[in-house]
């Protein structure tokens, strides 16, 4: 978090604590994947479908799926705010990704963090609601549901720049299969 030097003062940008907006874990089924783009099509336990994007540079770093792979899924979702100081450079979006074997079964985790600076166009602090635009002509109005994010909200005002932060991670493991991991056996002839 950045802070400015005032003579002997600090001061801090507004910052929300960082919410967890989401939490949860499913066994879902792998129906399509469109290895050009990325995107794997799940079917839920309850028969929806979901579309995942797998982000090109993390595709090479996760476990390989197939169409058929029952995988567990857990999913974890935080966002974070603060006001953007004056002369902070734009916020840069991350991913990572890694692949290992849980009990022999391919697993992967893929970690990204989208950060983006928005511009506050009007809040409505009562009904928990700020309206802002990130640079594109189209503006957005979202109700904050988060007590963290409902302080933060209060101390916001049309014109203030915020940098949010929105951290996925998502960590899978396919059910369906194993790995029988390679073996090498080295034989030592006995000294007699």
């Amino acid at each position: 978090m950045g802070a400015a030097v005032l003579g002997a003062t600090v001061i801090s940008p507004a910052s929300a604590q960082g919410v967890i907006t989401s939490n949860m874990t499913a066994v879902d089924t792998v129906e399509t994947i469109d290895p050009d783009t990325g995107t794997v099509l799940l079917t839920t336990a309850n028969g929806d479908h979901v579309t995942v994007s797998v982000p090109a540079d993390a595709r090479k770093k996760l476990p390989h799926i197939e169409p058929g792979d029952q995988l567990r899924l857990h999913f974890f979702q935080t966002v974070d705010a603060e006001i953007a100081l004056p002369d902070a450079p734009l916020p840069e979006s991350t991913v990572s990704a890694s692949k290992g074997y849980a009990r022999r079964h391919p697993h992967g985790t893929m970690v990204s963090f989208r950060r983006q600076r928005v511009h506050v166009l009007a809040v409505d602090a009562p009904h928990h609601t700020v309206t802002f635009s990130d640079g594109d002509l189209a503006s957005r109005t979202v109700t904050v549901r988060q007590k963290a994010m409902r302080d933060f909200l209060a101390t916001l005002k049309p014109g203030d720049t915020v940098d949010l932060t929105t951290m996925d991670s998502v960590g899978f493991e396919v059910l369906n299969r194993t790995v029988t991991p390679d073996v090498k056996v080295q034989e030592n002839a006995g000294q007699h």
